[in-house]
């Protein structure tokens, strides 16, 4: 009877056994990778929602247009004539009007700015100083300097036998009795040291006055003659002085 009871749990533990050795087969054996469809979940790693990882609310959408400043007209809440723009070389003062502001360029072509070597700037259309091209003879190209000249698109000295007191007057320094010479007097430059009407470039020279000189005038009445001087200059009478060639 004893012998019987043993040899049954024996059998039953051994069977215990077999099926535990069944299962752990089972496990290690499977064919094909377990992960293939996606069922192994790697935890230190974000998936898709429903992977198992915390999600976090996306942020809404924002609204571009929503809360951007926008530019609104300075003249909005400024009374009519109220200044609402700084003048400038090519635009009078911007001035509000019905609550908007209105810019007031200069006419285009309107001189601007000096850019050196006798070029100038120029206004354009839009109230830009963007144009440039050759300053206009006789153009003053250094401020408080007078004799500082364009004469022919060279920024010249006129103070000199080729331009004297003004572009184009020239003095005569061959092929004349007495050479002429650029010369201050009564305050400006005159060809000095004429001795014949026909050696000065006026066709006048003034013997009145020492030194004689080529006189912008009419020798006869002393008058300043229309056209006598170089354009763009002007005869400046001298009322008892000599008569001068200017721009001013």
């Amino acid at each position: 009877m004893w012998s019987s009871r043993r040899a049954i749990a024996s059998a039953a533990a051994i069977g215990s056994l077999l099926a535990g050795c069944s299962l752990l087969v089972h496990f290690h054996d499977q064919p094909g990778d377990p992960c293939a469809d996606g069922g192994c979940v790697d935890a230190t790693e974000e998936g898709p929602p429903g992977d198992g990882a915390p999600q976090q609310d996306a942020p809404p959408p924002v609204d571009a247009g929503k809360d951007a400043p926008l530019d609104a007209d300075p003249c909005s809440a400024l009374p009519d004539d109220a200044s609402c723009g700084a003048p400038d070389s090519c635009n009078a003062r911007a001035i509000c009007h019905a609550g908007h502001c209105v810019h007031h360029p200069f006419e285009a072509g309107t001189y601007c700015s000096y850019n050196g070597a006798c070029q100038c700037g120029y206004c354009d259309d839009a109230g830009s100083c963007s144009k440039a091209h050759a300053c206009p003879e006789g153009f003053n190209w250094e401020a408080g300097v007078d004799i500082a000249r364009c004469c022919g698109g060279l920024a010249v000295l006129t103070d000199t036998n080729v331009n004297c007191g003004v572009c184009g007057v020239r003095c005569m320094t061959a092929g004349v009795t007495s050479v002429q010479n650029c010369q201050l007097l009564s305050g400006h430059y005159q060809c000095g040291g004429c001795a014949a009407n026909s050696e000065c470039w006026s066709g006048c020279c003034a013997v009145d006055t020492t030194p004689a000189h080529c006189a912008a005038s009419n020798c006869n009445t002393g008058a300043c003659v229309s056209g006598i001087c170089p354009a763009p200059s002007q005869c400046v009478p001298g009322n008892g002085a000599p008569n001068w060639c200017s721009y001013d």
